[in-house]
């Protein structure tokens, strides 16, 4: 889905540029997308602030801390979370740095709310001894570092009386929260200045799903 949203807006832009006269014609202007089936795309679950109090209520300490930080960061669970070293975060000037990403564009420092550093803090003292933020447990594990939540995510879910939804969609919350708050969402981890993206985090909503709202916002992935 990503490839062709990106490929719509990129057909959006060539259709101005084209009234606009700045070329003749649109090469894109013929490309046809797959056909969506009614009742084969489910809607992004948009997490309110009641339930996610519900869900951490139920969830062990570190699947709380990682709620938490992606809720409030937007991070990616699997490829910028959970195998994140301690050496990586800056608790004194509140940045995270992300040595590696979905896209080069990712590679950057990232600040950090309040609530974020809480969690970054709690998640040092639970890891203990290791250099990884959340080390495994499991004996005889290919990686050093939790690899997948998803189990103790279900369960948490189950617990805490609400629906099944993935992980991931936490990323989706972060996007309206900050939409909600009045900042356009920027692709995440581009050279915007660091002050900047201070401003729109501390201009996030943590209300926002818990009203009604015509649109949904979601970051780029």
């Amino acid at each position: 889905m990503t490839v062709h949203r990106e490929f719509r807006i990129l057909r959006r832009i060539l259709n101005v540029a084209v009234k606009k006269g700045q070329l003749t014609t649109n090469p894109c202007a013929a490309v046809e997308f797959p056909v969506r089936i009614a009742g084969t795309t489910r809607k992004p679950h948009y997490v309110t602030a009641s339930e996610q109090a519900q869900i951490e209520a139920a969830a062990p300490s570190y699947l709380r801390n990682i709620i938490v930080i992606m809720v409030e960061m937007g991070l990616r669970p699997y490829r910028e979370l959970t195998p994140m070293r301690k050496s990586q975060i800056d608790l004194v000037n509140g940045l995270v740095h992300l040595p590696d990403s979905k896209t080069a564009s990712g590679i950057a420092d990232m600040p950090m709310t309040a609530r974020a550093r809480e969690s970054f803090q709690d998640q040092i003292r639970e890891s203990g001894d290791s250099e990884y933020l959340f080390p495994t447990t499991q004996e005889g594990a290919a990686k050093p570092h939790l690899t997948t939540v998803k189990k103790s995510w279900a369960l948490s879910l189950e617990r805490a009386g609400i629906p099944h939804f993935t992980l991931y969609e936490l990323r989706h919350t972060f996007a309206t929260r900050l939409s909600a708050g009045g900042v356009a969402v920027f692709k995440r981890y581009s050279q915007a200045k660091l002050n900047m993206m201070r401003e729109a985090l501390d201009k996030l909503d943590r209300n926002a799903n818990e009203r009604p709202r015509s649109f949904r916002t979601l970051l780029a992935s």
